[in-house]
C-alpha cells in the first residue's frame, strides 16, 4: 500500500527538494506553519503530543513511502497539530502544498491509492483506540503489539514471525500506551517467556499466531491494512 502510493509521488519527489535529519531532531513542531508537504524518503518518524504534565504521548509512526501532516495538507488545520522527530535518521522529500494536492486530484490512479491509504489509516488507528480503550496494562500492550504488526509488521518467509521495523524501547511502548516504563517492562518480559514477542537492539519479532491467540479476537485476524 505504501508503495503504490509512493509510486504516484514519484515525479514530485524528483524536483523537490530533499533534507535529512538525524536521528532525534524534530522535523516539524507542534504549532508551526508548514512550508511543504514531507515525503517520508528513508527512516522513521515519530508523531507524539506533550501533555500538560510534561509527559510525551506517541499518537502513530511514519515509515518511508509515507507523508505529512495529513491535517494540514488537506485543510483541516492551519499548522502542524503534533510533534515530527526523526526516530532514525530520516530523508525527507519537500514538496509543495498545491502541487501535491493536483497529483492527488488530478490522477485517477492516485485518487485512488490515496483513498486506500486513508482506509487503511482509518482502520488502523480504530484497532489503536480499541487496545488504548482496554482496561489491563496487558491488554492494552497485546492489542498495541496487534496494532504495530498489522500496520508496519514485515511478514517472514513462513508466514509466521512478524518483525516491526521500528527501534521500540520500553519507554517507547509506554508512551506509546500511557503505561510506566517498568509496568510495559514487566508485561513484555512475561509476553517473551510466553514465546510471544522476542527482541534484539530494540528490534520486535511477534508470533503472530500466539499473539492472536491471547487476543481471542478471531475478527481482528481477518483485517487487512
Amino acid at each position: 500500500m505504501v508503495g503504490n502510493m509512493y509510486r504516484y509521488l514519484r515525479t514530485l519527489t524528483k524536483s523537490s527538494i530533499v533534507r535529512r535529519y538525524a536521528q532525534g531532531s524534530i522535523i516539524l513542531y507542534q504549532g508551526e506553519v508548514p512550508r511543504s508537504v514531507c515525503v517520508l524518503l528513508e527512516g522513521v518518524v515519530r508523531v507524539y503530543k506533550i501533555s500538560s504534565q510534561g509527559d510525551e504521548q506517541i499518537v502513530t509512526f511514519h515509515v518511508a513511502g509515507e507523508f505529512f501532516p495529513l491535517a494540514w495538507i488537506f485543510d483541516k488545520s492551519p499548522s502542524t497539530v503534533f510533534f515530527y522527530e526523526a526516530l532514525s535518521d530520516c530523508k525527507v522529500a519537500l514538496v509543495s502544498k498545491e502541487s501535491f494536492v493536483e497529483q492527488m486530484t488530478t490522477d485517477e490512479g492516485c485518487r485512488k491509492s490515496l483513498i486506500d491509504y486513508l482506509a487503511t489509516n482509518y482502520t488502523a488507528f480504530l484497532m489503536r483506540i480499541n487496545g488504548l480503550e482496554q482496561s489491563k496494562a496487558r491488554d492494552k500492550l497485546i492489542y498495541t503489539l496487534h496494532f504495530l504488526v498489522q500496520r508496519y509488521g514485515k511478514m517472514s518467509a513462513k508466514g509466521k514471525i512478524s518483525v516491526i521495523p521500528i527501534a521500540l524501547t520500553h519507554q517507547t511502548l509506554a508512551s506509546l500506551v500511557g503505561l510506566t516504563r517498568e509496568t510495559t517492562a514487566a508485561e513484555i518480559s512475561l509476553m517473551k517467556k510466553q514465546g510471544v514477542v522476542s527482541y534484539s537492539h530494540q528490534c520486535y519479532r511477534v508470533n503472530v499466531q500466539k499473539l492472536q491467540k491471547i487476543m481471542g479476537e478471531d475478527s481482528f485476524n481477518e483485517v487487512v491494512i
